[in-house]
């Protein structure tokens, strides 16, 4: 049984895709293709230009990356546009390598959208839908990075727009149903509904009360987004040293030797050992049970935060090794830090995310005298 056509319709147009030669496609494109864009930062399947918004603004506000036009340091995505400056195609890298290349087919007042693995052929679709005025009016697909299963898919989205005045109304259906795999699943729809007015993104009951909102990072105008930023006056790095400031006076009476700065994501958090034998307990933050003290106190501090790293096109995922910005701004803090003898000269400090990289024995060796993180087991003895 199909739902609501919804299958039926994403069936019908793997169908119609199923034997297409994408890669004769593909090189037909990038030979005779002159009009090309660029961005950074691992987004969804295709980067800047996803079918459908949707998915972005309800990630309470996800990154999908930035345009560049300096790529001598690489890129996550690169865009060919037609002649009316259309897209038409998108290749997505990953560690420096192409892995999937986004199809844009369009007819009348549709766009057809095709995701092809190199690695595995057929790989995703979606198809949308546009008003006279060119602006999506609904976005039929399988959830964002979701490999498409044409016996055993089970779950389908709608995205369902309406505009009035400055007020962008939207409805986002997501449909569940049993299959032979997941017999235990019952056949379900889950709605959403939304509107977006300048720059947020308000959650709404259907009689259009606001349920709950945030800020998003871009209005639309007419159905097309106009990108904007959102630094808010906030001295987001004056609120990071003043914050870890008050957790140190909290420790000050331990006898602390090392202390970790987890830069996993913008949910920045310290730790710390009182261990002092070379062991891995020592180095190993895994080890530092019930002694995590997040570093911001609001959560409106952290979307500041993460704005400001955005508009300084620092790679959110990635704050140690894609984000030079950040880190320059937090090694300054605790030298500062140091001088100021509120972190103590024996205490180690570790700057990282929890995998330790080339940058983080960087760091360590310009915040650290090199006798307290000699035994640091990443430190190569010179």
């Amino acid at each position: 049984m199909y739902i609501n056509n919804i299958e039926k319709e994403l069936y019908e147009l793997y169908q119609k895709y199923q034997d297409f030669d994408f890669i004769t496609y593909y090189d037909k494109i990038i030979k005779n293709t002159n009009i090309l864009k660029y961005s950074k930062g691992l987004g969804f399947m295709a980067g800047l230009y996803e079918p459908s918004y949707v998915t972005e603004i309800m990630c309470t506000n996800q990154s999908i990356g930035r345009e560049i036009k300096n790529i001598d340091k690489g890129f996550n995505y690169k865009y060919f546009f037609d002649e009316n400056n259309k897209i038409i195609l998108s290749e997505k890298y990953l560690d420096g390598k192409i892995k999937y290349l986004n199809f844009y087919f369009y007819e009348d007042k549709i766009l057809e959208f095709i995701c092809y693995s190199l690695n595995n052929g057929f790989y995703s679709l979606s198809k949308s839908y546009y008003d006279k005025e060119n602006r999506i009016i609904k976005h039929i697909g399988i959830p964002v990075l979701f490999m498409y299963n044409p016996i055993e898919n089970n779950i389908y989205e709608e995205h369902i727009f309406k505009y009035l005045d400055d007020e962008t109304f939207i409805t986002y259906i997501k449909y569940t149903k049993p299959t032979k795999e997941f017999k235990f699943i019952n056949e379900k729809k889950d709605i959403t509904n939304m509107k977006i007015k300048d720059n947020i993104l308000y959650y709404i009951d259907e009689e259009n009360n606001i349920k709950g909102y945030h800020h998003i990072r871009f209005k639309l105008d007419n159905g097309n987004k106009i990108e904007i930023p959102l630094p808010k006056k906030v001295p987001v790095f004056k609120i990071i040293k003043e914050n870890m400031i008050e957790i140190l006076n909290k420790w000050k009476s331990l006898d602390i030797s090392v202390i970790w700065i987890n830069c996993e994501n913008t949910d920045l958090t310290m730790q710390y050992t009182t261990e002092k034998k070379t062991c891995e307990e020592k180095w190993n933050i895994a080890y530092y049970e019930d002694t995590e003290e997040a570093i911001f106190k609001e959560q409106n501090h952290i979307q500041t935060f993460e704005d400001l790293l955005f508009n300084n096109n620092c790679n959110i995922d990635d704050l140690i090794d894609e984000s030079e910005y950040f880190v320059n701004k937090m090694i300054k803090i605790i030298k500062e830090l140091r001088k100021e003898e509120i972190i103590s000269s024996n205490t180690a400090i570790i700057l990282s995310t929890l995998e330790i990289t080339s940058n983080t024995i960087t760091i360590a060796k310009k915040i650290n005298n090199r006798e307290i993180i000699k035994d640091f087991p990443f430190i190569e003895d010179k």
